[in-house]
């Protein structure tokens, strides 16, 4: 009954997302570091894992390339945001949230991504990798 109600709470929270108005400024690059993912049974066991993020923003839209293709989503006002982007067999989204902290020499603020890589091909396979990016 409790997780039941926990599910249903986080639900309604996700429903409340908007794209943001006034966003944190999350362009750059990024210095990535990846998990080992949990693949579906038969899916390969690794993704396309770039070294680097070169994030672009305009307004509440942001994109990035990856696996040579165009990513594409919205930064919402929690600062979580979702891209997708892909063509033919593979499909990735990349999924996560931009923790914005502060500079030590008041310069520009330190941010970093954490989320998930998905990435799908047409025949059902899936594999999720975990990440971090460091804004360098």
């Amino acid at each position: 009954m409790r997780a039941a109600m926990v599910v249903m709470l986080m639900m309604l929270g996700c429903g409340d997302q908007r794209p943001c108005t006034s966003c944190p400024s999350v362009i750059g690059a990024y210095l990535v570091s990846w998990q080992s993912g949990l693949p579906s049974m038969g899916c390969p066991t690794e993704g396309p894992r770039p070294q680097n993020f070169n994030l672009t923003q305009v307004g509440s839209t942001a994109s990035l390339f990856i696996g040579g293709e165009a990513l594409r989503g919205t930064l919402y006002d929690t600062y979580d945001f979702q891209l997708i982007g892909g063509r033919g067999e593979l499909v990735y989204s990349l999924r996560g949230r931009a923790v914005v902290g502060s500079s030590a020499d008041g310069g520009t603020p330190g941010v970093r991504l954490v989320g998930t890589l998905f990435t799908r091909t047409m025949n059902g396979c899936e594999l999720g990798e975990p990440y971090t990016a460091d804004r360098i």
